[in-house]
């Protein structure tokens, strides 16, 4: 590999500006391109990112993803995902969704109490993509299209979102109202104990949901399930919650069996 050692000292020079970042193939394809710039091929810059991660100057994370170091440097992929989990996260949802998202479910209601730990597995809600995907190092995310038949029901559910900052990003989340129903959704009270243990917690200590935001959601038709699963919680753990909800109900939606 003649032309290898000729473009690799220059390479590691312009990489070791961005020490500790997260590189994605096609822009460490650019920069190969513009060292080499004519005798550059996609093959030769395979090549020449081979022998980079061969190295310990980059590395893979992701598919098409990498992460720059020097050589000498040790960092485990703990501390990688700790650092650029919500970069690659972020940047991720941008690039498939623009600024049409936000963050439902469990994820969302964590968020609400305060808990920025990474999860294994969070949902994000969005009117074109459907799909399952990893993030990094075996954390996974999940798109879901919120919509039935010919209703498209993401622009209603957008507008009970806020934003939360995490770290150097701002993600969009369900408020706490719609994080809950959304919880309970896809709910088994047996078997499903953390999303339980999570929705009592904030049952327990919630003396200002807002009625109607719960009214305005299930105006749109959804969630009469949910409702009816968080006012049976309520019923144990705040009467006073329980007694709110049950006109809300009666207006809105349908008592059932749940």
């Amino acid at each position: 590999m003649a032309f290898k050692n000729s473009y690799l000292a220059e390479l590691i020079q312009k990489l070791k500006k961005r020490r500790h970042k997260i590189i994605y193939s096609d822009d460490l394809k650019k920069i190969i391109a513009k060292i080499m710039k004519e005798e550059y091929t996609d093959k030769r810059a395979y090549k020449l990112i081979y022998y980079l991660k061969n190295k310990g100057h980059v590395l893979s994370i992701k598919k098409k993803i990498f992460y720059v170091k020097l050589a000498e440097d040790h960092i485990s992929e703990h501390l990688i995902l700790e650092d650029r989990y919500r970069y690659i996260l972020h940047h991720h949802c941008k690039a498939s969704t623009d600024n049409h998202r936000y963050i439902w479910g469990i994820k969302a209601v964590e968020l609400h109490l305060r808990n920025f730990e990474i999860p294994d597995h969070i949902q994000i809600v969005n009117p074109k993509k459907q799909s399952k995907e990893i993030v990094v190092a075996g954390k996974t995310m999940q798109f879901k299209k919120y919509s039935s038949k010919d209703v498209d029901y993401f622009k209603q559910f957008k507008k009970h979102t806020d934003k939360v900052k995490m770290g150097k990003y701002s993600f969009p989340y369900a408020k706490i109202e719609l994080a809950m129903l959304e919880s309970l959704y896809n709910f088994d009270e047996v078997t499903d104990r953390y999303t339980y243990e999570i929705i009592r917690k904030v049952i327990r200590k919630s003396t200002n949901l807002d009625m109607e935001r719960l009214a305005k959601i299930l105006k749109i038709g959804k969630h009469h399930t949910s409702i009816n699963r968080l006012y049976k919680m309520a019923k144990k753990e705040n009467k006073t919650l329980a007694e709110k909800l049950l006109p809300i109900i009666k207006k809105w939606s349908f008592v059932l069996d749940v």
